[in-house]
């Protein structure tokens, strides 16, 4: 943490069992000098008090682990229920697809729940998963009674505050942590679809117990039907306040062992009786010592990041509340979100260890180079937080080169030198308004801006952002709404061969003309990712132009597939029934697959590829050339086509040095073995200088723009308008 920035002191409770301890001490010593009985007295005493302080210790962090674990239910649970897309999906065709594979199948390996319902109207369940499968039992058998008054109050609750339910409950194979809460959209004028109730839960085995126990340095943790003799016991409450369980800790009665210890001087060395009680005031007062700093220690591990050792989520909203007693009440708080960009790329290439030891650097950096009094904090993952005072409004940028100048510098791990950017998003608000949930909502919408933009972009928060937000998901519903009407269509590119200029194949385009205008693709397939709807928009894509491809013998069609399409397991098997379903040749389909697919998962993107080529379908890489791929790429994934992109052609005809480069790209891949086709061919001179290079097809507005169904077929069937494709007129 920079500058020296502290969270608060645990209080006066150390101190008041200090001065306990020290004045049953100084009795013992005023009552041995007359009566030797008293001072077993005093010496027991000690012992009962050392013993219990321990077992408060014991107690709390017994509890604080509990209130953790229902804290990140209510927190999963509320990310997940209060969500426009889940929300418009209850009432979509798609619900019950949607329902499974963005709650169901995560169960099976997901850290934070294991279980996933949602409970309709009706008191029925949609959705029954459990570890990535249907439940074979209704959840009223599986759980205990307390699951249905947990359902009533989740669809009781009428305002955000509060809205969520987590607790404890029974279930057929012991204990668990459940959370519920009635889906609702985060925008109002969604029109609702019913009462559902969302509900995750968390079985309590051996696994989750071990782990809560490493998390809170809590060693011997388990989970007992009933408090045991010699432990110390924090209840399990359901949602009614009764305890189903208990989180036990073995006492470590530290004065107990202490007092079995000195027993034989006592009984031993009378003589020396006033220098063993003055030894044993002493043991008494570092007893207390260790007590305190071992709940300073638990008090540090609970609200600071183990990785890094600066503070965690919870540590900066309790340093941030903290605040307002201490400062200035017209001061101004600066909230700088910092997402290291291409983190992922870095753990994928030199492994997990080194990311982990990057964040590490990042931290200590952090702390060490910007100004006193800046907080930091890791947030998760790649992300980081810097909260610091400012005297005045408007003086966020006086932290931003700051920032800027601890990336500045490669960091070395190992024998690596890693250079990376950020990505940053800031707001400020007046400390006597600040509110922690507030400040991160508004970065977190800053730093999404800086993330779509140029790498290193620092983006400052404004009151239109929330209004973009709002604009964002009145699109994403005119989407839903496009998609149940089929109104976006497949418009089909002409590609021609380039020796003979003949037309040998079409690609695919989703084009959308909806009611207010067209919508460009650029604008509504990244909505479509972000809302889990670009499964069926590529479907509908896929299947009108496999459609219309069977009406169009021997041409070659090529479709476009998102990386999150590639991602799903039943990808290929749906090609397949596309491709049944209109009698169309596997051959004749070319999936086009971006770079972001190789990068973001290489292994699953090699399975799934595999899969589609086991099938007849060949598979071409698009837009190669305007980002990561290598020809190690290339070699490991067996492309049987490669596509370069637009931004390699653009211009060539009056930049040397940019013909030699598509020159270059053309031969490097035809050394390979790889067809190529060169995209946006704009000019004569464009085609004519791909020909020569040794592309085999070219695409672009010279020869067509992006045609209807009724355009191409018109064209496709008149042989005589074929010379309109050809590369030389």
């Amino acid at each position: 943490m920079a500058g020296g920035v502290h969270l608060p002191p645990l209080g006066s409770s150390g101190h008041q069992k200090r001065a306990i301890l020290i004045t049953a001490v100084l009795l013992s010593l005023g009552i041995t000098a007359a009566l030797g009985a008293v001072v077993s007295g005093a010496i027991y005493s000690i012992v009962s008090t050392a013993d219990e302080l321990d077992e408060t210790r014991a107690a709390g962090a017994a509890a604080s682990a509990l209130e953790s674990l229902r804290s990140q239910m209510a927190g999963t649970v509320r990310d997940n229920a209060f969500w426009d897309e889940a929300y418009r999906q209850l009432a979509s065709p798609t619900r019950d697809a949607w329902l499974i594979e963005n709650w169901g199948f995560p169960t099976l390996d997901y850290p934070l729940y294991d279980m996933a319902l949602v409970i309709g109207p009706d008191d029925k369940p949609l959705l029954s998963y459990r570890y990535g499968k249907a439940m074979d039992v209704q959840p009223g058998e599986f759980f205990d009674s307390s699951l249905a008054r947990l359902v009533e109050r989740a669809r009781a609750a009428d305002g955000l505050e509060g809205d969520v339910h987590a607790a404890f409950i029974g279930t057929m194979h012991g204990s668990a942590l459940i959370g519920a809460a009635r889906i609702r959209p985060f925008l109002q004028g969604i029109p609702p679809p019913g009462s559902y109730t969302l509900i995750f839960a968390k079985d309590l085995d051996a696994k989750t117990i071990n782990g809560t126990a490493r998390k809170f340095n809590l060693g011997g943790l388990q989970l007992t039907d009933s408090a045991v003799d010699g432990t110390v016991a924090a209840p399990l409450r359901d949602v009614d306040g009764n305890a189903i369980g208990f989180l036990s800790l073995p006492s470590e009665k530290p004065g107990t062992h202490s007092y079995e210890r000195v027993r034989p001087l006592i009984f031993g060395a009378a003589a020396i009786l006033l220098l063993l009680i003055v030894g044993i005031g002493l043991i008494g007062l570092l007893s207390v010592h260790s007590l305190a700093n071992e709940q300073a220690r638990a008090r540090q591990n609970s609200l600071h990041d183990h990785l890094t050792g600066v503070l965690n989520r919870p540590g900066l909203s309790e340093y941030v509340e903290n605040l307002a007693p201490d400062v200035c009440r017209s001061a101004m708080i600066g909230l700088y979100l910092v997402d290291i960009d291409g983190f992922k790329a870095i753990n994928d290439v030199w492994g997990q260890q080194v990311g982990d030891k990057l964040l590490g650097a990042v931290a200590a950096r952090l702390a060490q180079d910007l100004p006193l009094g800046t907080a930091i904090s890791r947030l998760d993952g790649d992300q980081f937080a810097i909260v610091s005072l400012m005297d005045a409004p408007g003086k966020v940028p006086h932290l931003q080169s700051a920032v800027s100048d601890v990336f500045a510098e490669p960091f070395k791990i190992g024998r690596r030198e890693i250079e990376i950017g950020v990505s940053v998003g800031v707001t400020e608000a007046a400390l006597s308004q600040a509110n922690f949930h507030d400040l991160l909502r508004q970065g977190e919408m800053a730093l999404h801006q800086a993330k779509h933009g140029s790498d290193g972009a620092t983006v400052v928060f404004h009151a239109q952002m929330e209004a973009e937000l709002i604009e964002q998901a009145k699109l994403e519903q005119q989407l839903v709404e496009a998609l149940d009407r089929r109104e976006i269509k497949a418009a089909f590119q002409p590609v021609v061969d380039a020796r003979s200029g003949d037309l040998c194949g079409v690609e695919a385009l989703a084009r959308w003309n909806s009611e207010s205008g067209p919508i460009a693709p650029d604008v509504f397939i990244p909505v479509a990712e972000r809302a889990g709807l670009i499964g069926i928009l590529g479907s509908q894509i896929l299947e009108e132009a496999v459609a219309q491809g069977s009406r169009w013998p021997g041409l070659h069609i090529a479709v476009n597939v998102s990386p999150l399409q590639l991602r799903n397991r039943y990808f290929a098997g749906g090609l397949k029934a596309t491709l049944d379903k209109f009698g169309f040749e596997p051959n004749r389909l070319t999936i086009e697959l971006t770079e972001g697919v190789l990068i973001s998962n290489a292994d699953q993107a090699k399975r799934s590829i595999s899969e589609i080529k086991a099938l007849g379908i060949k598979v071409a890489l698009d837009d190669f050339g305007s980002g990561f791929a290598s020809i190690g790429s290339l070699r490991q994934f067996r492309f049987d086509r490669v596509k370069l992109d637009k931004s390699l052609v653009a211009n060539i005809e009056h930049d040397a040095q940019a013909a030699k480069v598509l020159d270059a790209t053309i031969k490097l891949v035809n050394a390979l073995g790889v067809p190529v086709t060169v995209e946006g061919i704009e000019n004569r001179h464009q085609a004519e200088f791909a020909r020569q290079a040794g592309s085999h097809q070219l695409q672009g507005y010279w020869f067509s723009k992006p045609l209807s169904k009724e355009e191409l077929a018109e064209r496709f069937l008149r042989r005589d308008c074929l010379r309109e494709f050809r590369v030389g007129g």
